[in-house]
């Protein structure tokens, strides 16, 4: 773990040496433009040895005083042309950020008022009304189709009842005639539960269709209700994206 603190060190400062190399000019000269230029020139020491340790931003200001001075500017005329370049980099900075934070605002603005339209509030309001009927709908349907199976089990019952007592008269005719009665109310039987069963199909296909009509409607709208979705999600990404960029 300290041989890569080191490393990292070593990457992020460089010694006047390295530093005099890298820009070409004597190290004595970088330590006097050090004492120069003291409010432009904040360098490190390492703690063990008291080395200079320069960063990129100390190089770049030698690099500038190293120009001004081939160019015989005296000290006072290089501290105010850096003072002017420090200035105007806080400037640019300022307002660059100005900028992006006034982008962010107008489109904050703008999806606040799309959110707030009469418009998405109207068709907020028909989702939760299609939400409702929806299962208006499918209470009505369930409960018609229960009372309709009570209603024909009710009649059968009373039917077979009747037919029961019909059987247990019978002890007075023939055992052929009893076995006629019966035949009869088997097949009875068997045409009532026909009915029964053509009756539940007939009210099964009329409420799938209705059913399916009604859940097409739905499943439009849901699908209109995504798009508009995607579109807010697209524009709260583009706010991530512009408060990402501006940290």
């Amino acid at each position: 773990m300290k041989r890569r603190l080191v490393d990292r060190l070593a990457i992020k400062y460089v010694t006047i040496s390295k530093a005099a190399s890298l820009i070409g000019e004597k190290t004595y000269l970088l330590k006097e433009w050090e004492n120069e230029f003291p409010e432009f020139l904040s360098i490190k020491r390492d703690e063990k040895n008291n080395t200079r340790l320069l960063t990129s931003k100390n190089i770049e200001t030698l690099r500038k005083i190293k120009s001004f001075k081939d160019s015989n500017m005296d000290v006072q005329t290089i501290k105010q042309l850096l003072q002017n370049q420090t200035v105007e980099r806080t400037n640019v900075k300022t307002a660059i950020v100005e900028n992006e934070v006034k982008d962010i605002k107008e489109s904050l603005s703008k999806i606040t008022a799309f959110i707030e339209s009469s418009d998405v509030q109207k068709m907020l309001k028909i989702d939760a009304r299609l939400k409702e009927i929806e299962q208006n709908v499918v209470f009505s349907v369930s409960h018609q189709i229960n009372e309709t199976a009570k209603l024909q089990t009710e009649v059968a019952r009373i039917e077979f009842a009747d037919v029961q007592e019909m059987i247990s008269n019978l002890s007075v005719h023939s055992e052929a005639e009893r076995e006629m009665y019966k035949e009869e109310i088997e097949t009875e039987r068997k045409v009532l539960k026909r009915e029964i069963h053509r009756e539940r199909e007939f009210i099964k296909r009329q409420t799938d269709d209705r059913e399916e009509r009604f859940l097409a409607f739905v499943k439009q709208h849901q699908d209109r209700q995504e798009r508009i979705k995607l579109e807010q999600r697209s524009g709260f990404s583009f706010i991530k994206q512009m408060i990402g960029f501006a940290k």
